[in-house]
């Protein structure tokens, strides 16, 4: 942690800031800053984090039972609750002593992370019409400090993954025909919680997207699975491992997409290493599909560390991939019409030389044999 506010206090010197006021919500993709800096996120509601230059930080929350966990999880020591935590309407109070707080300190400059992406309209309005000097988006600057790992954090990282393919394996266990999407992601589940994750995403899907929570959809005798098992451990970090799973036979179409997704990541495996843009992964993800028909679900990955992180695996983007980033692959691939679809997850540490994959399970487990024939 120590760690983490030096490196802020840099960039505030740098970018000659008076004051960083940190937002954040407790839910994934918004919990990270607060956890970042903190130490600590609430359920569903907000968050906020001062750092006035020069002086220790200030945690506000907007409930008493926030500010108690906060006290006794957290790492900041000054925390305050302003409001009664009500999650439909904005907490105006909490909103009038942040500024009130935030101009007292007279400060030219300000930075807002959060400000523009995650903020709502009230919230960036009240901000920008009543604290004093001038704002600026902070959220960038906070972006670009989470996206490099220290060794620390990597193990951290590692840690998290292990719990996820912990989780990850007793699909091979509990997947059969007959049983409902629900009954399966309930025991990874309890393995994920009953071993420390404190927030995840399961999911399990024969459709072409696999991106919605289990439902009571019954597996079919013959499927192609998408699992997928998305966590964050006790240690606040953050990662992702997906993998298919064959139940029966499958079609050749089925397969050649599947056979298709696998081919992807191995290809992303030898791609990956500082100096490469985030646009020739994702070249290296398409070429395996360029013979084929398909449709793709999601973007081809992203940054993971406390939350999501940057840079963003799109096709031609620019950023490039340097040592100490940690991403998260993700191709995911439906077939024209949008019967089934075939997508897997590794988690990858970008080194000096190249990336180290996380993953130790197989990307593709085929259950119609005695013995688990596998891929990748």
């Amino acid at each position: 942690m120590n760690q983490r506010w030096k490196k802020l206090e840099n960039e505030m010197e740098t970018l000659d800031l008076d004051i960083v006021l940190i937002y954040g919500k407790g839910i994934i993709t918004q919990y990270g800053n607060l956890y970042y800096f903190g130490g600590y996120y609430p359920i569903l509601r907000h968050g906020f984090v001062i750092k006035i230059k020069g002086q220790q930080p200030i945690a506000y929350y907007n409930t008493r039972a926030d500010y108690y966990l906060a006290k006794e999880k957290g790492t900041i020591k000054d925390v305050r609750f302003v409001g009664t935590g009500d999650v439909i309407q904005a907490e105006d109070p909490l909103l009038v002593e942040l500024a009130n707080v935030i101009n007292a300190a007279s400060p030219k400059k300000v930075s807002i992370v959060g400000l523009k992406e995650n903020m709502n309209i009230k919230q960036y309005e009240f901000l920008m019409n009543h604290i004093k000097g001038e704002i600026v988006d902070g959220t960038g600057m906070v972006a670009k400090i989470k996206s490099y790992k220290s060794p620390e954090e990597m193990e951290m990282v590692k840690n998290s993954f292990v719990l996820a393919e912990k989780s990850y394996a007793a699909f091979e266990e509990v997947i059969q025909p007959g049983k409902t999407c629900a009954e399966i992601a309930g025991e990874i589940e309890r393995i994920a919680r009953g071993n420390g994750a404190i927030d995840t995403l399961i999911f399990i899907e024969e459709g072409p997207f696999f991106l919605r929570k289990p439902t009571k959809k019954v597996i079919s005798e013959n499927a192609l699975v998408t699992c997928y098992v998305e966590l964050i451990d006790e240690n606040g970090y953050w990662v992702e491992k997906g993998g298919l799973i064959a139940v029966g036979n499958l079609s050749n179409e089925m397969r050649e997409l599947a056979d298709a997704c696998v081919q992807a990541m191995e290809e992303v495996k030898k791609t990956i290493k500082p100096g490469i843009t985030v646009g020739e992964i994702a070249y290296a993800i398409n070429k395996q599909i360029a013979h084929l028909d398909v449709k793709i679900g999601i973007w081809h990955g992203h940054g993971v560390g406390v939350d999501h992180d940057i840079p963003v695996i799109s096709d031609n983007g620019t950023d490039v991939i340097e040592e100490g980033m940690v991403l998260s692959v993700h191709p995911n691939f439906a077939n024209a019409k949008e019967e089934f679809g075939a997508s897997i997850a590794d988690v990858f540490i970008v080194t000096k030389d190249g990336a180290e994959s996380l993953s130790k399970l197989p990307y593709m487990t085929y259950l119609s044999q005695k013995e688990s024939e596998s891929i990748g």
